[in-house]
């Protein structure tokens, strides 16, 4: 197995966007955070274990925002690290695509962008070339 992890452009920047999306759960953790109610602190366990992830694929080689070009990306988180984010990244999206399949034709534009991301996923798995191990 290499030790360098490249992901391409499109993939960067699908796997990128849907990223983003997450990001949209911090109001949510805010309202909840101030609860004492086991199953508000459970979902604010999750809401943030779920943006560890996330800024830690950001910040491990995906970058900010989207640079000009189309030169492909090297990930610079070490795969034992990397491996279990994309595996739970490639599990909420096939969980995502399953739940939201009734409504494909109406967001069509989306669906594309998940499956490049789940791509993506598989892409990086494969160089990885691993067993999926479950989410945390």
């Amino acid at each position: 197995m290499s030790e360098r992890i490249i992901v391409s452009r499109a993939h960067r920047d699908a796997l990128y966007t849907e990223l983003l999306t997450a990001l949209g759960e911090v109001p949510d953790l805010e309202a909840l955070s101030g609860s004492a109610r086991p199953e508000d602190i459970e979902r604010c366990e999750r809401i943030a274990r779920r943006l560890e992830e996330v800024f830690r694929l950001i910040q491990g080689g995906l970058g900010w925002g989207y640079p000009e070009g189309d030169a492909a990306v090297e990930l610079t988180l070490p795969p034992d690290e990397l491996r279990p984010i994309v595996e739970c990244q490639r599990r909420l999206l096939v969980i995502g695509q399953e739940a939201n399949q009734a409504d494909r034709e109406d967001t069509q534009a989306e669906w594309q962008q998940a499956e490049e991301a789940r791509e993506a996923c598989t892409a990086l798995l494969e160089q990885l070339a691993e067993e999926v191990t479950p989410c945390r």
